[in-house]
């Protein structure tokens, strides 16, 4: 055992001392975490890649495998730690390395600043330029370009809605008896005035409303005239007043009872006029009249004569569509932009919004409370004009609520703004060949296939429309399969 451990300790000896001797005589084969400070390099004698212009054992552009080996520099992306001039400006002596023509400190064809080799990795945060090999290339995968423009508009929320009746201008009706329809007077789509006759009601109960009213009104007339020929009575005391306050209190019993049979009546529809016909004519048949409402069109129906009907059976529905409620759904990120007041536009879905479609304007006069859990939306009611009546309750669309006042915007295609990982690109165009990818913020423009460039362009610039995905695509190269690794 003791020769097993006095074995153990004369290899490690050996091993420390070789390795202390490697340090000081090639300190370029230690790790750079184990290099001795100051960041020394690998011997000026290194072989160069005659192709980019370092040690060939660090270009990682001929020979990708070597980036699973080398140790990349953390804060200059995944350039070699030991050819970063950024890092150890020395090494561009030591090594001879050809350095970028455009002065940004880095190797030729590793400098992610101006993107000269289009397989160079970017910094974080840094996205390269892209030159394609030639022009014809361009031509050859079909890139065109357009100037940024600018345009009159406001900014604005888009989201979706919904259409309803105005709940104030509706009506439904019902016959608040229960009976037989006997007549049916309107149908769907006539206009009436308030007051209209929709139907009439066969109904048992009316007749004994109309009786216990046409009753209680003979007694009460009685009941005053006897109060007051008692009361004249009473005054030259033929009688007692005794007499007097009995026949006071018969008026008031009298009167409440007359009271409570026109309010039953008053509850069928009947007005003072009404009452007024009643005690004229003294009928008691059982007939309803039911009448509108409101003034409005009648959109919903379910009258059939001879059918039974209950108080509470729904046989017509009226609306005034001169004005309609629009819903609208708002994110709850965006519902701290919305007021009551602001100008609304609603366009029908299945409308192409490039088109002069159908669109209907309003303002907000609400905003919800609260949020809805499952959708994280608040509503907001707006009031739409409908002259023409081309608007229907239940339909769906797209609302576009402005938010501010009019502004001259920068604007690109749709088709121009690429979405990269959290930011939004678009390609300049530069003169000499390359494009430049522009970080831009963007915001809905009124018009589906353009945006409103907010922040990053100005107007004139050409940016990159057909192929700029391409162009994106070229900036993420290195990216494609992060993360893997070889076993």
């Amino acid at each position: 055992m003791k020769r097993v451990v006095t074995g153990l300790l004369i290899a490690a000896g050996v091993v420390a001392a070789a390795g202390l001797g490697v340090a000081f005589l090639r300190p370029d084969l230690m790790p750079a975490w184990a290099r001795p400070r100051g960041g020394a390099a690998p011997s000026e004698t290194a072989l160069q890649c005659k192709e980019h212009g370092v040690p060939e054992k660090f270009c990682t552009l001929c020979h990708k495998e070597l980036k699973s080996s080398l140790m990349l520099c953390k804060e200059h992306g995944n350039i070699p730690e030991d050819i970063c001039t950024l890092c150890h400006p020395e090494l561009k002596e030591k090594y001879d390395i050809e350095m970028c023509p455009k002065g940004h400190g880095l190797p030729r064809d590793f400098c992610f600043k101006c993107g000269t080799n289009p397989q160079a990795s970017a910094a974080p945060g840094e996205v390269p330029d892209v030159k394609l090999a030639s022009p014809e290339m361009a031509k050859d995968i079909g890139l065109e370009t357009v100037a940024a423009t600018t345009e009159k508009r406001a900014p604005t929320l888009r989201a979706n809605a919904e259409t309803a009746y105005d709940a104030r201008r509706y009506a439904e009706v019902r016959p608040r008896v229960a009976g037989f329809l006997s007549e049916v007077k309107a149908d769907l789509g006539d206009a009436l005035p308030k007051g209209g006759v929709l139907a009439v009601v066969d109904s048992a109960e009316v007749g004994a409303a109309k009786a216990r009213y046409l009753s209680a009104r003979a007694t009460a007339e009685l009941a005053q005239a006897t109060y007051e020929r008692t009361k004249g009575l009473t005054a030259s005391g033929s009688v007692a007043a005794r007499q007097e306050l009995e026949s006071r209190t018969a008026l008031a019993e009298a009167q409440a009872t007359l009271r409570e049979a026109a309010q039953r009546l008053k509850n069928l529809r009947f007005d003072d006029a009404a009452l007024a016909g009643l005690a004229k004519s003294q009928d008691t048949s059982s007939l309803l009249t039911i009448t509108a409402p409101i003034a409005g069109t009648v959109v919903a129906f379910q009258a059939v004569p001879g059918e039974a009907v209950e108080p509470t059976t729904q046989i017509y529905a009226l609306a005034d569509t001169r004005s309609m409620w629009l819903w609208i759904d708002v994110y709850e990120s965006d519902i701290d932009a919305v007021k009551a007041g602001q100008a609304v536009t609603f366009s029908i879905s299945g409308t192409n919004p490039d088109a002069k479609g159908p669109s209907f304007a309003g303002k907000v006069t609400w905003v919800g409370t609260e949020v809805d859990p499952t959708t994280r939306t608040t509503r907001v009611r707006a009031e739409l004009a409908n002259p023409d009546g081309r608007l229907r309750a239940h339909q769906f669309g797209r609302a576009e609520v402005r938010l501010g006042d009019e502004h001259d915007a920068v604007v690109v295609p749709r088709g121009a703004v690429q979405r990269r990982y959290q930011d939004h690109l678009v390609f300049v165009a530069l003169d000499d060949g390359t494009y430049h990818p522009q970080r831009v913020r963007v915001r809905p423009a009124a018009r589906g296939d353009r945006l409103e460039v907010a922040a990053g362009l100005s107007a004139g610039q050409r940016v990159v429309t057909t192929g700029a995905f391409f162009l994106k695509t070229e900036t993420m190269k290195d990216a494609l399969g992060a993360g893997c690794t070889d076993d």
